[in-house]
C-alpha cells in the first residue's frame, strides 16, 4: 500500500513560456484573505487531517534498500531564526474535508511563493484546494510570523490530470501578510532542478499522524537509501520515520530545496520518497515566481 506523507543562487535555466504553461496548471483563489482566515478557527486547525488519509490506493513497492545511516530529530532551533523560519505548515480544504500538509517559502521576485507537495494543492486528478493558507514558524497551535492566505495554486499538469506521483510538486503564491510580502519576514530557501540525485538531503515537516502530533518542526538527514521504479521517472527515496502531515515539506541542500516529502509505503516504514525536481518542476516555480 501506497501512503503519502504526506542568499543561494537560482539556477537560471528558465523554460519558455509557452512550454511552461503547458506543462502546468494554475487556478486563482477567489476567496477573500479575511474569508480564509476566518475559517481557520484553532479547533479547525487542530483536527485538520494529514493530507496523506486521501490516498490509500494499493501499489507495490519496486525498490531496493541501500541501509545507509540516517537521523531523525525534532528542530531545536529558535523558528522565527532563519532559515528555519522559511518552514511552515500548510492548512487547505478538498472535498469537503479539512486537511494538513507541509511547506517551504523559496526565494523569488514576487517574494511570495512557497513549495510543496502536488497532494497539497490539488487533488491529483481533481480540483484545486480552497481556504489554502500558510503558517510559516507554526509551533504548539501559534503563528508568530504571521499568516499567508493564498492567491494562487499551481501544480504539474501530470499531477492534476493523471495523479502522478513523479510529478507530485505544487506551489502557491500567497498575499502579503500584516503588509508584509513572505520572504520579507521570514527569508527564503533557494531551489535546484536536474541536479546529481546523489546528495545528502535534510528533510523538514510537520508530521501529524502517529506517533507525531503536528505541532513540531521535525528533520530526517540521509543520503539516497533507494529509488521507487514504479514512477517514471523514478522517484527518491531516503531514510525518515515521519508521518502524515509532513507531506510538502522540502529536502534541503545547502540553502536550495531539491526535492518535498511525497509518499511511503507501510511495509517501509522508515523510508520516505520524493520527486526528482527536472524540468516540469521548473515549470510550476517559474509559473509561480512571475505571478
Amino acid at each position: 500500500m501506497r501512503r503519502l506523507i504526506t542568499a543561494p543562487a537560482l539556477l537560471a535555466c528558465l523554460v519558455p513560456a509557452s512550454a511552461a504553461h503547458a506543462r502546468v496548471q494554475q487556478k486563482a483563489v477567489a476567496e477573500s484573505k479575511a474569508a480564509i482566515q476566518r475559517y481557520w478557527t484553532p479547533e479547525r486547525m487542530r483536527e485538520a487531517t494529514p493530507a496523506e488519509e486521501r490516498f490509500r490506493g494499493a501499489a507495490k513497492a519496486k525498490a531496493r534498500r541501500n541501509a545507509r545511516p540516517w537521523t531523525s530529530e525534532e528542530v531545536t532551533t529558535p523558528y522565527t531564526q532563519q532559515p528555519t523560519s522559511t518552514h511552515g505548515k500548510v492548512f487547505f480544504t478538498l472535498g469537503g474535508t479539512d486537511y494538513v500538509c507541509s511547506g517551504t517559502a523559496l526565494l523569488s521576485a514576487n517574494k511570495s511563493v512557497v513549495w510543496t507537495a502536488g497532494h497539497c494543492v490539488n487533488e491529483g486528478p481533481g480540483d484545486f484546494a480552497t481556504h489554502w493558507q500558510f503558517v510559516p514558524a507554526y509551533k504548539d497551535g501559534t503563528a508568530p510570523l504571521g499568516v499567508y492566505v493564498a492567491d494562487d495554486l499551481i501544480t504539474s499538469s501530470a499531477w492534476a490530470d493523471q495523479g502522478d506521483f513523479s510529478y507530485d510538486i505544487g506551489a502557491a503564491i500567497v498575499r502579503p501578510s500584516g503588509g508584509t510580502a513572505l520572504t520579507d519576514r521570514v527569508g527564503g530557501r533557494g531551489i535546484a532542478f536536474n541536479y546529481s540525485r546523489d546528495q545528502n538531503y535534510q528533510a523538514y515537516g510537520y508530521p501529524a499522524a502517529p506517533p507525531f502530533t503536528g505541532e513540531r518542526l521535525w528533520r530526517c538527514t540521509s543520503p539516497p537509501q533507494t529509488s521507487d521504479s514504479s514512477a517514471n521517472p523514478p522517484t527518491m527515496g531516503i531514510g525518515c520515520d515521519m508521518t502524515g502531515g509532513s507531506s510538502g515539506g522540502g529536502w534541503i541542500v545547502g540553502n536550495d530545496v531539491f526535492s518535498v516529502n511525497s509518499y511511503g509505503y507501510r511495509n517501509q516504514p522508515n523510508v520516505m520518497y520524493g520527486p526528482y525536481q527536472g524540468s516540469v518542476a521548473e515549470s510550476v516555480y517559474t509559473a509561480a515566481s512571475a505571478g
